[in-house]
């Protein structure tokens, strides 16, 4: 029987027998109705994975015997993908979080862009880090994914630009990219063609709905984002956003294995 999966801030490894977390104790407690006995999973959101067992349950508080750490296959990209977003409601970006958990990406960034109809600062802020914090946690749990997404809420589309200067990686093996609505801007795959397939990492860009102000297309052009296109549908943010990170996997990521040989194994290279 699959064991449920859970998140953690860290692990007790030297204890054989911790308590879980109040609000994790509360959920297993009061939500699932878990029972002494009952195996599950603990992420600690640096790459591990460790089974566990409920030894007790007392009022708001659920205590677990560590069995061990658990070894299996990583389904983390080899890709970094850092995907920045335009503010747009709240749904959308609720969607947004959970697909881009699916999909590989390490770091999602959310900015107020100038057709955003509100940013987030200050208690708002928080309330949606948490939740976000919660979304992305439970698909990482759902998808087999081990680490922790990281999310950011910027002022602006200027301070999202600004947080990779001095950053050495953002130069070598680094590609940026923003969308661009209709055919306006390259196409992913000739941009392949230019950039060559030894991209380590990608800074990737998507403007709210109604697309990017002028001003801000100068600003990404100057920062060296190279407008891409998504074709020649108009796409919703939630849409755009798999279209763009799929794209991106396949074209750099670990995706065309699996897209087109099945595995690793019948690979060109595990065949050559």
């Amino acid at each position: 029987m699959t064991r449920r999966c859970f998140f953690v801030q860290e692990v007790a490894s030297d204890t054989r027998i911790f308590d879980l977390p109040p609000p994790l104790s509360r959920q297993l407690e009061g939500v699932l109705r878990a029972r002494v006995g009952e195996s599950i999973e603990l992420l600690d959101g640096q790459g591990s994975a460790w089974a566990c067992v409920i030894t007790g349950i007392r009022r708001g508080s659920v205590s677990v015997s560590l069995i061990g750490k658990l070894e299996r296959p990583t389904c983390e990209s080899p890709l970094a993908i850092v995907l920045g977003i335009g503010i747009v409601r709240s749904d959308t970006m609720d969607l947004v979080v959970r697909q881009a958990t699916e999909m590989g990406v390490l770091r999602l960034a959310f900015f107020r862009a100038l057709r955003s109809q509100y940013g987030l600062r200050g208690r708002p802020a928080e309330k949606k880090m948490e939740r976000w914090s919660k979304i992305a946690n439970e698909a990482i749990c759902q998808c087999g994914r081990t680490k922790r997404l990281e999310i950011e809420i910027f002022e602006d589309l200027g301070h999202f630009l600004t947080s990779f200067e001095g950053d050495e990686r953002a130069a070598e093996h680094t590609l940026k990219i923003f969308a661009l609505e209709h055919e306006s801007g390259e196409g992913l795959k000739n941009l392949r063609s230019q950039a060559g397939p030894d991209i380590h990492r990608v800074l990737a860009a998507l403007g709210p709905e109604g697309g990017w102000d002028k001003v801000e297309s100068s600003a990404l052009i100057g920062a060296g984002f190279k407008p891409v296109s998504l074709g020649p549908r108009t796409l919703r943010l939630e849409t755009a956003a798999v279209a763009l990170i799929s794209s991106i996997q396949l074209l750099w990521g670990d995706m065309e294995d699996a897209l087109f040989y099945g595995s690793s194994e019948d690979s060109p290279e595990a065949r050559s």
